[in-house]
C-alpha cells in the first residue's frame, strides 16, 4: 500500500533523493533510441544519461523533502498534454501509408517521433514523420523545457502527433519542402514518484500540462498541475501535497485571472470593522477614520506576534499539535509542514485606491514607531539575513554577469528608507511639511550626484527619500565593480516603504533586483494597483515582502499561477487568505468625495482638417489590404512598420492636424490624392539583414506609441529609464534588444533568448525566425539609453512642431481640439472673476506627447492664459517649482501634463477641471491621471472632457477600449509565457484589419 508523504528533518545527504534535469544532450552518452524505433509504438525513448546536471527538482521547496514510495510509485503514467507545443517544419509531413482522414477535406493525422542527436549540444529536438526523415524541430519554448527530461534518465517518454488540419487549393504535397508551424499533441509520460518534480519544473518554464485528447489503455492520467488543496490537519500527520486529477475543460487566460484577481482585492471587507488608532503627537493633521484604521492595521502588521495557533501575523501558518504534543507548523495554503517556526513576516502590501491618502498613512506609521522600536532596532548589531538573496545582475545564459554575492551590513538604522518614482519626491516634501509638527522628522532626499555616501550619517536621519532610479543605478555600477561609495546596499533599514510598489513588477529588470537585495527589518508595499496586467505583478511583491514559499518565483508559480490557470476551484479563496493576511484595500466609497462627471466630447474635423485627414486614413487603409494580401497569416518586418507608422499618423492628426506630422510623414502627401496607389516599396527595402541603430530607435518609437513595446519572452514594458531618475548613471545603459525582423527582447531574457536561437541555427548565419518565419539574419541591435535621449531629440527638431521662436508661418493655427479646449478654458476663467475670495478654476491637460503640448503652449500664449508644465524630461527641481506654482498662485490656472508623467503620485485637487486631449491606448493611463484630481483632499465637483474627432481612427481606438482589449491588439496582449506566438501575430493582423474597415 503507497505510504503517505512525509517530510524527514534531519541532517542526512538528500542528494540521492533529488531528480535532476538537465538542459542538454550528453557527451558520449549511448542513446536508446535508434530510428528503427519508429516502427515499433511511436514513443520517444529518453537518454541514458548519468551526469549530474544543474535543474535540481524536489518534491517540495525544501531541499530536505522526500518520499517514501512503495512499487506503485514506480508506476507510470500520463502526467498529461504540453499545451501550446508546436512543430517548426521545413518539410510538409507525411502521415501513414494508408492513414485515412475524417472527410477529404482534410489531412490525415501524423504520428511523429521525437528525437535528440547523440552528442548534441542545447534544447534542439527534432521531428520525425513516418518517412524516418527529420521534417523540423519542437519550438524553441517547448524545447527548452522538455530537452532535459528526455535527457534524464528517469524513465520519461512522449506520443506526439500532429494533428487532423483542414486542406488548402495550394497546399504543398508531403514531403515538399515547406516553412510552416504545426500544432503538436503531445503527451508526457513517466513514473508516478516523480509528478510533482516535473510539474515544478515544467511549470518554471511556463509550460502547463492540460487535460490530454487521448491516453495509452491501462495508463492513469496524473496531472500535476491540477493541485489538490491541502486537506485540514487535526492532529500530526502527513500531509499529502500529491495532486488528484480533477477534468478541466477551460484554461483561464491572462485577462481571466487579472479580473479574478481584481475583483477579488476589491472585494476585500474585513478592513470595515478594524479597531482605529490615534497618530503620534507629531502628526498635526486630523486622520479620517479610515486612515485610523488603516494605522491599526499597519501597526498590528509590525508587532511580534504571540503563540495563539496562528504563529505569525500573516496567518498563513497553523501550529499543530500531534497526541504525543510534539508541535509542527502547517501553511494553511500549500500544506507544507514544518518543525522550526517560520520566520515572521513585517509588513505588508497597502493598496487603497488612489486618493485615499496613503501619503499621509504612511508617514503616520513613520513617526509612530520613531521613539522606541526605531532606537531599539538601530542598537541591534546587524545580522546578514538567511532570506538575502544572491544576485545575477542579467539572467543566467553565456553573457551572464558574474553572480553578485550579498553586501556585508555596517550598521542597522532607525531609518525608514522610502522609494518612489522620482515625480513624486516633491509631493512626499509638501506632504511632510503639511502633515507633521516642524522639526519632528529628520529627512534626507538622498538623489543627484552629489548625494551623502556615508552610511553612518544616512542612519543619523530619521527618513531617508531616494528614487527606484537611484536604488537601480547603485546595484548596476556594484555589479559591474565600479569605484564608489554604494550605502543603500550597507544598511539593515529599520523600515523600507515602496511607493508606487508595482514599478518592480518585472521581475528581469534591475530594479526589482536591485530592491530586493536591500536589507531591513520591515517591508511595505504602497500602491492602489497591486495587480497591474497580471498575476506575476502580485508575485513580485510577495518576493519583496519574503512571503513564504510565494517570495521565490517557482513557489508562486506552483502554487498560485498553474492552479489559477488550471481553473482549479480552490485557488481564488486560497489567494483571497494570502493577499488578506497582508493586504489592506479600501474603495473610494469609504469617503465622501464631490461627484466627478466624465463627459466624451467629440469634435468635427474643419474641412482643411478632414481633408487631410481622409488622404492619410485610405492610404493606411490601403497599405493594410496590399500587406494582408502579400502575408495572409503573419504581420513582421516591414508591414509592421508600415501598419505602425499609418495608425501614428492618424492619431498625430486627429490630435493637432499635420502640425504633429514630421518631415518624413509630411513627404507622403506630396502629390498624393485619396485615389493614388499605394507603394509599398516607396519607404525602402524589406531588408532584415541591415537594421542600423537609427533604424532600430526609430522602430522601438513606434511601438511604445502604440503600447506595443513589450518583450516578446516575459511580455513585459521594454524602456528606456528616466534619466532624471537615476541621476545621470544610465547613459549607455542597454535597456532591451531588437532583432532583424523587429521583435525586441528585455535584457533579462536576451541571454537565453541569443542562446537558444544560435543552438536552432546549428552554425547558420541566417534563420526562419521561430516567430514570424521570415528568413532573417541573426544579429540583434541593442537600444542604448543614449541613443534613445539622441534619437528623441534628432525626432523632435525634426518635427514641424512650433516652439515659442518659430515663426507663425510655419504653424497652422490650433486645430478644432485647440479650439475646443479653449473655450472650455475661457469659460472657467470667466467664472473664475465672480468667485472671488473663493480660490479660481483651475484646470489640468492631459496630453501624450510632448510635442502636442507645446502647440498648446503656442494657443495659450496667444490668448493670455498663465499656465505652468510638467514632463517627464524636467528635473526634480523644476518639477517641484511647476507644482509648487500651480498650488500657490491665483494667476496661473493651467497646468500642462505629460500623460506618463502625471500618472504616479501627484496630487492635483488644486484643480478641479480635467481635459485628455486624446485617447490612449492604454486606458489605465487616463483613469490614473484623472485620479489625480479626484481623490482626497478635493473640495470642488470635478468635471472630466475626453476630447475626441468624429469619424476618425480615435473612434476605433474608443470601441478597443470597451472590449477590453488590451494594448489596442496592436502588440502582444500581454499574455504571460506560454501561448502561441504565430496565433498571436494572426489575431494582430485581424484586429489590425478591424480599425481600418
Amino acid at each position: 500500500m503507497p505510504q503517505k508523504r512525509r517530510k524527514i528533518h534531519d541532517d542526512r545527504d538528500l542528494d540521492e533523493e533529488k531528480i535532476n534535469f538537465g538542459s542538454g544532450a550528453l557527451d558520449g552518452q549511448i542513446n536508446t533510441y535508434t530510428i528503427d524505433n519508429v516502427q515499433k509504438d511511436d514513443k520517444t525513448a529518453a537518454l541514458n544519461g548519468n551526469q549530474p546536471l544543474p535543474i535540481s527538482i524536489v518534491h517540495d521547496d525544501s531541499d530536505e523533502g522526500v518520499q517514501i514510495t512503495s512499487d506503485s510509485e514506480m508506476r507510470e503514467v500520463c502526467y498529461g498534454r504540453i499545451e501550446g507545443a508546436e512543430v517548426m517544419a521545413f518539410k510538409v509531413p507525411t502521415p501513414k501509408p494508408g492513414a485515412i482522414s475524417i472527410s477529404s477535406g482534410f489531412w490525415p493525422q501524423v504520428r511523429i517521433i521525437l528525437r535528440r542527436r547523440l552528442g548534441e549540444k542545447g534544447n534542439i529536438i527534432h521531428v520525425v514523420d513516418s518517412t524516418r526523415l527529420i521534417i523540423g524541430t519542437v519550438d524553441v519554448n517547448t524545447a527548452i523545457g522538455l530537452s532535459p527530461l528526455l535527457d534524464s534518465n528517469h524513465g520519461i517518454r512522449t506520443t506526439s502527433r500532429i494533428l487532423t488540419r483542414a486542406r488548402k487549393d495550394n497546399d504543398p504535397l508531403p514531403g515538399n519542402d515547406f516553412h510552416a508551424r504545426y500544432g503538436l499533441d503531445l503527451n508526457l509520460y513517466g513514473p508516478k514518484k516523480h509528478a510533482l518534480g516535473i510539474g515544478k519544473h515544467l511549470s518554471q518554464k511556463n509550460l502547463w500540462l492540460r487535460t490530454p485528447l487521448f491516453v495509452e489503455a491501462g495508463v492513469e492520467l496524473f496531472n500535476p498541475h491540477v493541485i489538490k488543496p491541502p486537506q485540514p490537519i487535526t492532529q500530526r500527520a502527513a500531509v499529502n501535497l500529491q495532486p488528484s486529477y480533477r477534468q478541466q475543460g477551460l484554461v483561464r487566460t491572462t485577462e481571466e485571472i487579472r479580473n479574478d484577481v481584481i475583483g477579488m482585492f476589491d472585494s476585500l471587507h474585513r478592513s470595515e470593522n478594524l479597531p482605529e488608532m490615534d497618530p503620534n503627537h507629531r502628526i498635526i493633521t486630523k486622520l479620517l477614520k479610515h486612515q485610523r484604521q488603516g494605522l491599526y492595521f499597519m501597526l498590528h502588521k509590525e508587532l511580534t506576534s504571540k503563540s495563539d495557533g496562528q504563529i505569525n501575523n500573516t496567518s498563513l501558518w497553523k501550529e499543530v499539535h500531534s497526541v504525543d504534543g510534539e508541535k509542527t507548523y502547517v501553511n494553511l495554503i500549500t500544506g507544507q509542514e514544518e518543525i522550526e517556526v517560520p520566520k515572521q513576516v513585517f509588513g505588508g502590501i497597502l493598496a487603497d485606491m488612489m486618493g485615499l491618502g496613503k501619503t499621509l498613512l504612511s508617514l503616520s506609521l513613520i513617526v509612530h514607531t520613531l521613539d522606541v522600536e526605531a532606537e531599539e532596532w538601530a542598537k541591534l548589531t546587524p545580522i546578514l539575513s538567511k532570506d538575502g538573496k544572491s544576485t545575477n545582475p542579467s539572467r543566467k545564459g553565456k553573457t551572464a554577469l558574474p553572480k553578485l554575492e550579498q553586501t556585508p551590513l555596517v550598521l542597522n538604522a532607525k531609518t525608514t528608507l522610502l522609494v518612489s518614482p522620482l515625480s513624486t519626491i516633491s509631493n512626499w516634501e509638501d506632504q511632510i511639511k503639511q502633515h507633521i509638527k516642524k522639526g519632528s522628522l529628520s529627512y534626507y532626499i538622498y538623489h543627484g550626484s552629489n548625494r551623502l555616501r556615508d552610511p553612518r550619517k544616512l542612519a543619523q536621519y530619521d527618513l531617508v527619500i531616494t528614487t527606484y532610479g537611484s536604488v537601480a543605478s547603485e546595484f548596476n555600477h556594484r555589479s559591474k565593480k565600479k569605484a564608489g561609495s554604494y550605502p543603500l546596499e550597507e544598511i539593515n533599514w529599520f523600515r523600507i516603504v515602496l511607493d508606487e510598489a508595482h514599478m518592480i513588477r518585472e521581475q528581469s529588470t534591475q530594479q526589482f533586483k536591485a530592491i530586493n537585495r536591500l536589507s531591513s527589518s520591515r517591508r511595505w508595499a504602497v500602491t492602489g494597483t497591486p495587480v497591474q496586467n497580471r498575476l506575476d505583478d502580485l508575485g513580485a511583491l510577495m518576493s519583496f515582502l519574503r512571503i513564504k514559499p510565494f517570495d521565490e518565483k517557482g513557489g508562486f508559480a506552483q502554487f498560485i499561477m498553474a492552479p489559477f490557470k488550471m481553473c482549479d476551484p480552490e485557488i481564488l479563496p486560497k489567494l483571497r487568505l494570502l493577499v488578506d493576511s497582508i493586504t489592506l484595500r479600501r474603495l473610494k466609497d469609504r469617503i465622501d468625495l464631490p461627484p466627478r462627471y466624465d463627459r466624451l466630447v467629440k469634435l468635427d474635423f474643419s474641412d482643411e482638417e478632414r481633408i487631410i485627414y481622409d488622404i492619410y486614413a485610405k492610404n493606411a487603409s490601403d497599405r493594410i489590404k496590399v500587406i494582408v494580401g502579400q502575408r495572409e497569416n503573419s504581420l513582421s518586418g516591414k508591414s509592421y512598420v508600415h501598419i505602425l507608422q499609418s495608425i501614428l499618423r492618424l492619431r498625430l492628426i486627429c490630435a493637432h492636424g499635420k502640425d504633429l506630422l514630421s518631415e518624413n510623414d509630411l513627404k507622403v502627401m506630396n502629390g498624393l490624392s485619396k485615389d493614388s496607389a499605394i507603394d509599398l516599396d516607396s519607404d525602402g527595402d524589406d531588408d532584415f539583414s541591415c537594421l542600423t541603430q537609427s533604424q532600430a530607435h526609430e522602430m522601438y518609437n513606434l511601438m511604445k506609441e502604440t503600447c506595443s513595446d513589450v518583450c516578446l519572452t516575459c511580455v513585459g514594458k521594454i524602456g528606456p529609464s528616466d534619466t532624471s531618475e537615476s541621476d545621470g548613471d544610465s547613459k549607455g545603459e542597454i535597456f532591451g534588444y531588437m532583432t532583424s525582423c523587429y521583435h525586441i527582447i528585455c535584457p533579462g531574457c536576451f541571454p537565453k533568448y541569443k542562446s537558444d536561437i544560435e543552438e536552432f541555427a546549428k552554425g547558420q548565419k541566417t534563420i526562419d525566425c521561430p516567430i514570424c518565419q521570415q528568413n532573417i539574419k541573426i544579429s540583434y541591435v541593442p537600444l542604448r539609453q543614449d541613443i534613445y535621449d539622441d534619437e528623441r531629440q534628432a525626432r523632435q527638431k525634426s518635427k514641424n512642431v512650433p516652439k515659442p521662436v518659430k515663426s507663425t508661418i510655419e504653424y497652422s493655427g490650433p486645430h478644432t481640439k485647440t479650439r475646443a479646449l479653449l473655450e472650455d478654458l475661457n469659460i472657467s476663467r470667466q467664472k473664475s472673476k465672480s468667485l472671488p475670495p473663493e480660490s479660481p478654476i483651475k484646470s489640468v491637460v492631459f496630453s501624450g506627447w510632448t510635442a502636442h503640448l507645446d502647440l498648446i503652449q503656442l494657443a495659450l500664449d496667444d490668448d493670455g492664459f498663465k499656465y505652468v508644465r510638467l514632463d517627464g524630461k524636467m528635473s526634480r527641481t523644476t518639477r517641484t517649482l511647476a507644482m509648487d506654482t500651480f498650488r500657490d498662485d491665483p494667476t496661473v490656472l493651467v497646468i500642462l501634463v505629460s500623460i506618463t508623467a502625471g500618472g504616479l503620485g501627484l496630487n492635483l485637487t488644486m484643480a478641479n477641471k480635467v481635459y485628455v486631449m486624446e485617447p490612449q491606448y492604454n486606458p489605465a493611463l487616463e483613469a490614473q491621471a484623472v485620479d489625480r484630481v479626484h481623490r482626497l483632499g478635493q473640495k470642488r465637483e470635478v468635471e472630466t472632457k475626453r476630447y475626441v474627432m468624429n469619424d476618425s481612427f480615435e473612434e476605433k481606438m474608443l470601441i478597443l477600449q470597451d472590449k477590453k482589449k488590451k494594448l489596442a491588439s496592436l502588440s502582444m496582449d500581454g499574455e504571460k509565457g506560454r501561448i502561441d506566438k504565430a496565433e498571436a501575430a494572426r489575431k494582430r493582423l485581424e484586429d489590425l484589419r478591424s480599425l481600418f474597415k
